[in-house]
């Protein structure tokens, strides 16, 4: 399988210029959730940047303080970046790595798809309401940061780049160690496509020696171990699989909420149809490949507060499968329309909910505020949850 053949220049005039509808939507939709508070666990991330950096700058290198007792310093830096900053500022940091994402992708598909096509798959990926979580919520920018790095790295490997690839692939990692599944993909592209292996090597030696600092470093639960998660993974890895490809639902929600469970019968639909017609197209086959490569490492830490994030990098792979479908499959451009209204519905939803959370906490002194009721019911829907509590890694109280 090769990338697709060069387009007449008219076409790809016609498709620069068409390059702003997936950047209008990667904005658009989530306009909303630039109006929403600082939740306590992004409080704690802001103030922990604030004291360890102040402390020694460096600190970050030397210290599993990038969230849940893991190691990503370059997420720490980014955070420091606007902690003291008003929520405002910080929302529009995350929502600018989103649309950077977007543009990135765009690019990648534009070298493997027909213009019209490529449009697609990136307002697929651009309007997709999991997206909400790492679009709308300030924690979840260690999530974008590692998309931006490792669609940095696709498009280095494409263009023969072996030292941006292998540098590119290391900073994913360094902003969030499940960067590392940029390894595989690229070791998938490399079989299929036949190309040259040492932008392989260089990402895999860049990402692998940022990854063994990463289990150096990192002090973690044992449930987010993968050898201990097998059991979770095997349970919530079909749902969230479902999910990606067709967004009408969240899986944390089933079978409590009956939105939830009508758009999971909705996406088991939408996804049969997916697989009927695409099966024959090796670019389609490529791109879920891709996407199960970027979904299996996070499977096991899925349910962890509706692990909406996780599903960022997987939705490259969808993109490219959604893309190629689309130029068989004129009706799919429809399907992106539904998706941006879902998302402006979820965003808003989103907004709400986290408003209301973050109201319950502030009327209580934080260290003395107990977990909200587990009941999924209440939880916000595309976004954070407090279904594990408070942030273990709360040293003092980062309101004073």
């Amino acid at each position: 399988m090769v990338p697709a053949s060069p387009v007449p220049d008219s076409a790809s005039q016609n498709a620069a210029r068409r390059g702003w509808i997936p950047l209008l939507l990667g904005v658009l939709p989530f306009l909303p959730l630039l109006l929403a508070p600082r939740l306590v666990d992004e409080r704690v991330l802001a103030h922990e940047a604030i004291k360890w950096i102040g402390l020694d700058p460096l600190s970050p290198w030397q210290l599993p303080i990038g969230g849940s007792g893991t190691w990503r310093p370059l997420s720490v830096y980014l955070f420091r970046v606007d902690a003291e900053a008003p929520a405002l500022v910080a929302h529009l940091g995350n929502l600018g790595l989103h649309v950077a994402a977007v543009a990135l992708l765009h690019r990648w598909l534009t070298l493997r798809l027909a213009p019209a096509a490529a449009l697609v798959g990136a307002c697929w990926f651009a309007v997709h309401p999991a997206h909400v979580a790492t679009a709308g919520w300030i924690a979840g920018r260690a999530d974008a940061a590692m998309v931006v790095a490792a669609l940095g790295a696709l498009l280095a490997w494409e263009r023969g780049r072996w030292l941006l690839c292998g540098l590119l692939a290391a900073v994913a990692v360094l902003f969030k160690e499940t960067g590392i599944a940029i390894v595989p993909m690229l070791a998938l592209l490399a079989l299929v496509e036949r190309r040259g292996v040492r932008p392989l090597v260089a990402a895999g030696l860049g990402a692998g020696l940022a990854l063994g600092g990463t289990l150096f470093m990192t002090r973690v639960a044992d449930s987010y171990l993968p050898w201990h998660g097998v059991e979770v993974a095997l349970r919530w890895l079909p749902p969230y699989a479902l999910e990606l490809l067709a967004p009408g639902f969240v899986p944390i929600g089933v079978p409590a909420v009956t939105r939830d469970v009508v758009g999971m019968v909705g996406s088991v639909v939408v996804v049969a149809w997916f697989l009927q017609l695409g099966a024959l197209d090796g670019r389609w086959r490529l791109g879920l490949g891709l996407a199960g490569l970027a979904l299996l490492p996070v499977a096991h830490v899925l349910p962890n507060d509706g692990g909406q994030w996780y599903l960022l990098l997987p939705s490259v792979g969808a993109a490219l499968a959604w893309g190629a479908l689309a130029e068989r499959t004129p009706g799919v451009r429809l399907l992106v329309v539904v998706m941006a209204l879902l998302a402006c519905v979820e965003s808003v939803a989103w907004r709400s909910a986290s408003v209301r959370v973050d109201a319950q906490i502030e009327a209580q002194r934080i260290e003395r505020v107990a977990p909200p009721r587990q009941d999924p019911r209440d939880w916000p829907h595309r976004g954070p949850s407090f279904c594990c509590g408070l942030p273990y890694q709360l040293y003092d109280d980062p309101r004073q």
